[in-house]
């Protein structure tokens, strides 16, 4: 009884402070901003269902319709069926995106037998382009379908294939993007400045890193050398085999080597052709000197009116800096900086927006912070900032430019719409110019003829300015530019726009103002974006008849309508007079003025004088250019090989070049009455006019330089085919693929839906989870759990808001299990967790026999509320009740009469979280994450019989600790990692720390030299890793620290770049260093610590010898590291050295990740 009553306080209670493992939760957040998301609708259509929030409903509408337009060509494209309908989750901008639970949970410790239930979950965000979100909704469907053809569409074939189908990066990040869009001169860009680069000798180097973009490229290869058919093909081929050797040899006949050889040499001998044609925008003069060390993208270049300065944005994957340059000197000023380096989420390039006063001496800059919309003007003379929350109803804002020195012009979204805007600063109102479901971007203030007016890009099919729903059309047109005149009499009514271009198979953008004359913008019509310069010209449009009426009333008709069959004989014999209007109007007459060979990123001119400036993407780098602005240069435009294939395939001319087009003058037509009282109306001889000089158009806008094609109607349906998806000219548009019938009224409230998320089924010996793990040892010594059966399934609602996991464990020795339940409510900003744990354990001590047989059982509950700071820190808050039961199993009189021990605890901890970590690979990160915490922990009797009591005993225990981790990227691949944590406990009750080992030791051993306190009042233990080379309780304490560092290499991935095999991926070579000590009292150096002391005593003799032991000790050695049948296994070769005297080497094998 004696024994038992001394060892039971060390047996029955349990670790309840975080830090003393490496497997310590860290995490990144998700924060929800605002509540815009409480209320959800949901539409089902024929094969989607679709949800969107608020005011998203025309967002969500045209998803609906864009998708079931689209739905039927990618199953062609791909040659599969899904009888399970996809369902689409719409986010009204990448802001609301960022802040969903969707795909917030953290990689698993222990990957072994995980099944990710493969889901037909998609989500799409607006960003102002429709075109934009149909391709994210065909990249979307086509990413579900992949799932199902290579992984399967049910558990079983998940099961099979997750672990036998390892295909590159470049196969179905390329795939995705390839059916999302075929290609455009975007990509086709992008690919020809890594060809010319030399940077890349063959594919491999090149997707090893840019997968998506080398992998597009090939299957756009393929498709266009062996047809459509192919992509299915090798898709089937390489899931049966499992192999993509296997695939390309079946169904091109030719080896992947042989392919890809033939990819390399079509695109080198493209572009190298294209060298010929174009201007190398290497030799171009006027480069501007900006510092870029990092190579970020550079955004919202614009130059000041008098052309002296420069401001830009420099975006370093979230983290935004605004700047202005001088010119002449060369420095530069940061005056605005926001966000913060983000590499887990889309990086928005939206934000911020720039745009010079026409005083000279502000920069407007609208940026977005915590989902608000913000307008600051900072005066760059006295360096003051004035900042103003703009109107809500802006969900965001596309681009801006300054009308006067107070008003402006905006491009922005309200209600799932883009159209302009005027914005008023002085009282913060706005007016809305369009109101329509067109797409208009890029609006730019410009005075052309004298008169102000906009200029933006639009999708809209023509120049009617008119309020239209979205119905049975959809925005998915290529963009053209529009002027709008805002002193135009009819402008605030919605008055009739200026079309001028019109190019459907190109995109014109980034519209800017020259002089009083001139303007000019971008445009992508030879396949490489390039500069147009062009002006606006009156000319006739057609005649109308103004019919006067005997009561003075007028009204108008078309001259070449026939006036007595529109009006009955009663009002025909009322008309007074009719005379002839001309109605004049305006059109563009454009002309290039350079023919790059790379494309022009942005543009933007001086108001004051005749300067401009330029961004060009060349070789990964941004670079600026400045020169004079001449409006009248003209440039013989050449065509890039994909644009020249595109047109070929249409049969359409190769260029309709307006600037060719000779100037209309504007002659004066009669305008006389003409009398009708003595001839009738309806012989009226309007021949007599002369109309020989007069231009007619068309009154529904056609081209002005009509398309030469036969008389073929299947031509003629070509050329009419949606360009948005450029090169599939080849297939023509069906009847079938018509727009989807939106019904409002099947429009529902969104009811919660759970389904499965993962099943594990695993061979598991860890500390289940943080705050609630569990002593599972002998006095003497700590170990790990035995290896058990862990089984754990998780369940989430569609949003991932709430989720469900549970599991037990079973060890192998079948003397007990664990059992455990959490619930995540992740709805709003704080986010809650709820979470239940049992385990109940049979033991035996045999100190003396009969040997004493125990069973234990522990009872926690758990509270924690966790707030987000941002994505990467958090504040976090727990609760912890613990009740603990110890039962001695009679197996005499004597075990008959040992009562129960019973205790009760109750634990609060508080921790600040930092978590930026990225992973690169599997047991690979970069970054840097660190935890600081404090927890306290009280004992207390409480009895729930009859006769309750509740007493608060004199146990109390205070704990503090650190972890912070820091992961450096060395030679792509590999990392160098460090780890510093310690902990210390005070009070009346302590945990002891136990320095040694490492985690999940698979045959841990102890260390019974290094004597345990005798003092102290310790009631927990827990080990502090990782000391490689020693046992565990090399050293001990109320306190400890340990400093460990890494370095893996994936070897074999140098190696062998193209393996699939999760072995060769996987396999790791590392060398560690650790260092560490733990010791009782304050001081780990104190000659009279327990650590240098040796006692033995007997009846006649006690004996105390005192010696040297130094405090710290360290270890050295080597590892290996791979991911074997599914689990990711560790074995290290270490050597300790204590006290200046190397140990004898020891092997450590265990399972789960490093630090």
């Amino acid at each position: 009884m004696r024994i038992f009553y001394s060892i039971f306080p060390l047996l029955l209670l349990a670790v309840l402070s975080t830090g003393q493992t490496t497997q310590t939760e860290f995490g990144k957040n998700r924060v929800q901003y605002s509540d815009q998301f409480k209320e959800w609708s949901e539409y089902e259509s024929r094969n989607f269902i679709t949800y969107w929030y608020g005011d998203g409903r025309l967002v969500g509408q045209s998803v609906v319709q864009m998708a079931e337009y689209d739905f039927y060509e990618i199953q062609g494209i791909l040659e599969h069926r899904m009888n399970d309908k996809i369902e689409i989750i719409v986010y009204t901008d990448l802001t609301d995106l960022k802040q969903s639970n969707i795909g917030s949970e953290e990689a698993f410790v222990n990957t072994g037998g995980q099944t990710k239930i493969v889901g037909n979950k998609m989500f799409v965000h607006y960003n102002g382009d429709h075109n934009d979100l149909r391709r994210q909704i065909r990249e979307g469907v086509a990413s579900v379908y992949l799932n199902a053809m290579l992984f399967g569409s049910n558990l079983q074939e998940i099961v099979q294939n997750a672990v036998m189908m390892n295909l590159p990066e470049w196969f179905k990040q390329g795939l995705i993007s390839f059916v999302g869009q075929e290609w455009s001169t975007d990509l086709d860009n992008e690919l020809r400045d890594l060809f010319q680069s030399g940077k890349y000798e063959n594919f491999e180097e090149m997707a090893d890193e840019h997968p998506q973009l080398a992998g597009h490229s090939l299957w756009h290869f393929i498709s266009q050398h062996y047809g459509y058919s192919t992509v299915a093909n090798l898709l089937y081929l390489t899931r049966i085999n499992r192999s993509v050797e296997s695939g390309f040899l079946y169904v091109l006949g030719n080896t992947y080597e042989k392919t890809v050889e033939s990819w390399d040499a079509f695109f080198l001998e493209r572009y190298e052709n294209e060298l010929k044609t174009f201007d190398a925008t290497r030799q171009l003069s006027g480069k501007l000197k900006v510092k870029n060390k990092r190579k970020s993208p550079m955004t919202q270049l614009k130059i000041s009116p008098d052309g002296t300065k420069i401001a830009y944005v420099i975006n370093e994957i979230g983290r935004t800096k605004v700047y202005i340059q001088d010119l002449a000197t060369g420095d530069r000023s940061l005056v605005h900086k926001e966000g913060f380096r983000n590499a887990i989420q889309a990086t928005d390039y939206n934000y911020p927006l720039l745009a010079w006063n026409p005083n000279n001496m502000e920069l407007g800059i609208i940026y977005e912070h915590r989902d608000k919309v913000f307008f600051t003007k900072y005066d760059f003379l006295t360096k003051d900032k004035t900042t103003e929350e703009m109107n809500a109803q802006f969900q965001r804002i596309y681009s801006m430019d300054y009308v006067n020195v107070n008003d402006l012009v905006f491009s922005a979204a309200v209600r799932g719409q883009s159209d302009l805007f005027l914005y008023y600063s002085q009282t913060r109102q706005s007016q809305r110019l369009t109101t329509d479901f067109w797409d208009d971007l890029d609006a730019s203030f410009v005075q052309v003829n004298g008169q102000r007016g906009i200029l933006f890009a639009s999708n809209r099919p023509d120049s009617l300015n008119v309020r239209a729903p979205l119905d049975s059309i959809l925005p998915i047109t290529t963009f053209d530019i529009f002027y709008l005149n805002l002193d135009s009499v009819g402008f605030k009514t919605m008055g009739e726009l200026v079309q001028v271009t019109h190019t459907p198979l190109a995109n014109e953008r980034a519209p800017v103002g020259i002089d009083n004359t001139w303007f000019s913008f971008l445009t992508d019509e030879t396949g490489v974006v390039n500069r147009k310069t062009g002006y606006l010209e009156d000319y006739i449009h057609h005649f109308e008849n103004i019919i006067t009426f005997d009561d003075g009333t007028e009204m108008r008709m078309h001259a070449d309508t026939v006036i007595a069959e529109k009006l009955d004989s009663v009002a025909y014999s009322k008309i007074a007079s009719v005379k002839l209007d001309t109605i004049v109007k305006q059109r563009a007459i454009n002309h290039f003025t350079t023919n790059y060979d790379r494309n022009i990123v942005e543009q933007h001119k001086a108001r004051r004088n005749n300067r401009y400036v330029e961004m060009i993407y060349r070789d990964g780098v941004y670079d600026f250019y400045m020169r004079e602005m001449d409006a009248t240069k003209t440039a013989v435009p050449a065509f890039s090989g994909y644009q020249k294939q595109r047109v070929r395939i249409l049969e359409m001319p190769v260029l309709e070049e307006e600037g060719t087009k000779p100037k209309t003058k504007l002659e004066e037509a009669g305008n006389e009455p003409i009398d009708v009282s003595d001839e009738p109306v309806e012989k009226l001889d309007t021949g007599k006019i002369d109309i020989d000089n007069y231009l007619f158009q068309s009154e529904f806008d056609d081209d002005e330089v009509p398309v030469q094609l036969d008389d073929d109607d299947d031509k003629t349906e070509e050329v009419k085919l949606d360009q948005s998806i450029v090169y599939k000219a080849v297939e023509e548009e069906d009847d079938s693929k018509k727009v989807h019938d939106f019904r409002s009224s099947r429009i529902i409230p969104y009811r919660l839906k759970f389904r499965t998320d993962f099943v594990t089924t695993q061979l598991d010996n860890g500390l289940l989870f943080d705050g609630l793990n569990t002593f599972a040892g002998v006095p003497q010594d700590f170990g790990y759990p035995p290896p058990g059966i862990l089984l754990k399934a998780n369940f989430k609602d569609l949003f991932e808001d709430y989720e469900f996991e549970g599991g037990i464990r079973v060890p192998t020795s079948f003397n007990g299990a664990e059992y455990f339940a959490y619930f995540y409510d992740k709805k709003k900003r704080l986010d809650k967790r709820y979470a239940v744990y049992r385990r109940r354990l049979r033991f035996t001590l045999d100190p003396a026999p009969p040997p004493i047989k125990y069973d234990n059982s522990t009872f926690l509950m758990q509270y924690q509320v966790r707030y987000p700071l941002d994505i990467y820190t958090s504040i976090r808050g727990s609760a912890t009740l613990r009740f603990d039961k110890t039962v001695v199993l009679s197996s005499d009189q004597q075990t008959l009469e040992v009562p129960s021990q019973k205790t009760q605890r109750f634990g609060i901890k508080g921790e600040f979280v930092f978590d930026n970590t990225l992973d690169i690979s599997l047991n690979i990160k970069n970054g840097t994450r660190y935890k600081i915490f404090a927890e306290m922990v009280k004992g207390f009797e409480v009895d729930l019989g009859q006769d309750f009591s509740f007493s608060a005993n004199d146990g109390f225990m205070t704990v503090i600790g650190l972890d912070a981790r820091h992961y450096q990227r060395v030679m792509k691949w590999s990392v160098l990692a460090g780890r510093l944590a310690g902990a210390t406990s005070f009070g009346k009750e302590k945990i002891l720390y136990m320095l040694g080992g490492t985690d999940s030791w698979l045959l841990p051993s102890f260390n019974d030299e290094i004597p345990l306190p005798t003092s102290g009042n310790f009631v927990y233990r827990s080990i502090a890793t990782n000391a490689r080379g020693f046992q565990m309780n090399a050293r001990n304490g109320n306190s400890y620290a340990v400093f460990n560092a890494e370095f893996r290499m994936p070897v074999l991935r140098y190696l062998f770049r193209r393996s699939a095999s999760n072995f060769v991926r996987n396999f790791q070579v590392i060398g560690f260093f650790d260092a560490g000590t733990a010791w009782e009292g304050i001081n780990p150096f104190n000659e009279t610590s327990p650590l240098n002391t040796w006692r033995d005593s007997n009846s006649n003799v006690d004996i105390e010898v005192n010696f040297f032991r130094d405090p710290i000790v360290f270890g050295y050695g080597g590892g290996v590291r791979t991911l074997l049948f599914g689990y990711f296994v560790r074995l290290d070769y270490a050597w300790g050295v204590d006290t200046r005297e190397r140990q004898d080497p020891r092997l450590y094998f265990s399972i789960g990740m490093d630090f």
